[in-house]
């Protein structure tokens, strides 16, 4: 995470957040994962530890350890993690670019949502790749915003979401992190790359699961509603407003009742390897 200058803020309500979206967004983000089976994995920016609990589930011999910038994250960690996973998963404080760990310490290094809040993702990547043991797998899990949207536009929903995203770029993450992954990984040597497309929110769902993931991206938008509010969205608009959050929950209200409405939210999947020389 990028400390203060996190959108969606640290309180004990985002924390819950947190915890809440790891589980509704697992079925997508874990289907097909090639997760070691046995080995160490280092999670970079391991937030409240939800990703963390994800994976012990999945893969109870792996000896975990995550890092995380943000305090307030890591103690928030420590209320949340099942106590099974609390008393043997590794949880420190650490920079991303400046991991306190010697070369060749990791069998797999994950991140989840975590690149499109960091300024310089190469160099986070880059330092992931140094703690990895030559062949490692690198696996990445990131947003590629310009996917987000509705059919016909809700305006209210739109206008929030591209205020999202400017403001995220201007605290110097990127909310379009997961289409670079592929040229990133090149880049550092990687080998054996893949590059998935993730459906991560979509109307081809079930009733049942379409409302979960409606309620899900209100959610994550008014969210980030504190430090929206004194931002304009262009140089020629009027800040948020109470009166546009009202609009924001009609629409999603709509989108529930109306399905009809289309909507879908995708992400990127990197899987790679280490070069083995």
């Amino acid at each position: 995470m990028t400390g203060s200058g996190y959108i969606h803020g640290f309180s004990n309500e985002e924390s819950l957040r947190l915890w809440n979206q790891a589980s509704i967004l697992a079925p997508m983000v874990f289907a097909g994962l090639p997760l070691p089976v046995h080995g160490s994995l280092l999670e970079v920016g391991c937030g409240v530890g939800a990703e963390l609990a994800q994976i012990a589930r999945r893969c109870p011999d792996l000896c975990l350890t995550g890092i995380d910038l943000s305090w307030a994250n890591l103690n928030a960690s420590q209320s949340f993690l099942p106590g099974s996973v609390a008393r043997s998963a590794q949880i420190a404080q650490a920079t991303a670019t400046s991991l306190p760990f010697s070369n060749h310490s990791f069998d797999a290094a994950i991140t989840i949502w975590m690149l499109e809040h960091v300024p310089d993702p190469v160099a986070v990547l880059s330092e992931a790749v140094r703690v990895l043991r030559p062949g490692g797998a690198l696996l990445c899990t990131e947003v590629d915003n310009a996917t987000f949207g509705f059919v016909p536009e809700l305006p209210a929903i739109a206008k929030w979401w591209d205020l999202f995203c400017t403001q995220q770029s201007a605290g110097g993450g990127d909310p379009y992190v997961g289409r670079k992954l592929e040229l990133i990984a090149q880049n550092l040597g990687c080998e054996d790359i893949i590059i998935e497309d993730l459906a991560i929110a979509s109307s081809h769902m079930d009733a049942d699961r379409r409302i979960e993931l409606l309620n899900y991206l209100e959610e994550l938008l008014l969210s980030g509603a504190a430090a929206l509010q004194p931002a304009p969205l262009t140089a020629d608009s009027s800040e948020l407003s109470v009166d546009d959050s009202a609009g924001l929950q009609e629409e999603f209200e709509a989108a529930r009742t109306d399905p009809t409405i289309r909507f879908d939210y995708h992400a990127v999947r990197l899987s790679c390897r280490t070069p083995r020389t």
